[in-house]
């Protein structure tokens, strides 16, 4: 059996998302997007608003995965175009919590998610939980994305012992995935308020052209917004009027919203 192999296990009538040794059944072919079995799109942590806080609240797991789990939320928040405004710590207090919890090590997976429940998540973390690569699977499950197969290079794809999951790190398929969600009328008030002020049109009496781009920052890879003055690190995704700018390298890119 396949050590990513993940599957979706039934418990409580409620969907819990494992990426384990266990071969995938027919059933478990869901869509990309996470829906029933307690699972709900609307509650993916890209509907926190800036101020919001994400706490990893490590309840005696094996040692690193804390840290881990941390960097991979900061990971998914940064690809869906969240930034320092929501915070993620190790703390068992905020208005998000990924509940670690330690398991037999004799469970058919290398870790487990089960849906929010109030303000948690509770994360099964057996010793066997391999590094960053369950750590992106697991936290993507969190952000709302269920397992992908077909051969689909994604991290959220475990057939073949990993073998499509990127190495462990979220892929281009993955990126797309996240900007297809956030188009999506569960995010559209939630996404007018991370909007940065640098790709508000400035105000000069007069409009700007519908597809205008903030200046460029080649130098560091990092992009300069339209204010001249705001500095957005590679790869921050942001969106206006419903399209999305992405900073790759230095230069924004466009890309038309789905209409």
């Amino acid at each position: 059996m396949n050590k990513f192999m993940a599957s979706a296990i039934v418990s409580v009538s409620v969907f819990t998302m494992s990426c384990g040794a266990m071969e995938h059944s027919a059933d478990s072919e869901m869509s990309v997007f996470l829906e029933g079995g307690g699972w709900r799109v609307e509650d993916s942590p890209y509907n926190l608003k800036p101020g919001s806080t994400i706490g990893v609240c490590d309840t005696g797991v094996k040692q690193g995965v804390a840290n881990l789990v941390v960097q991979a939320v900061n990971t998914w928040l940064e690809v869906g175009g969240r930034d320092s405004r929501v915070k993620v710590s190790k703390t068992c207090t905020a208005d998000r919590i990924l509940k670690l919890v330690r398991v037999d090590d004799d469970v058919d997976y290398y870790g487990q998610v089960s849906p929010l429940q109030g303000k948690v998540y509770v994360v099964n973390v057996p010793d066997k939980w391999a590094g960053h690569w369950t750590s992106n699977h697991e936290v993507g499950h969190i952000f709302g994305f269920g397992h992908i197969f077909n051969g689909t290079v994604s991290i959220m794809n475990s057939e073949q012992n990993g073998a499509y999951m990127n190495g462990g790190r979220l892929s281009s398929y993955d990126k797309s995935e996240v900007k297809r969600m956030l188009s999506s009328y569960h995010f559209t008030l939630v996404n007018r308020l991370w909007v940065p002020s640098a790709a508000t049109p400035a105000t000069t009496g007069t409009a700007a052209p519908a597809h205008e781009e903030p200046t460029p920052r080649v130098a560091t890879g990092s992009c300069t917004g339209a204010n001249g003055t705001t500095i957005y690190a590679h790869g921050t995704v942001t969106t206006y009027k419903g399209n999305t700018y992405t900073c790759n390298k230095g230069k924004w890119v466009f890309s038309a919203g789905i209409h």
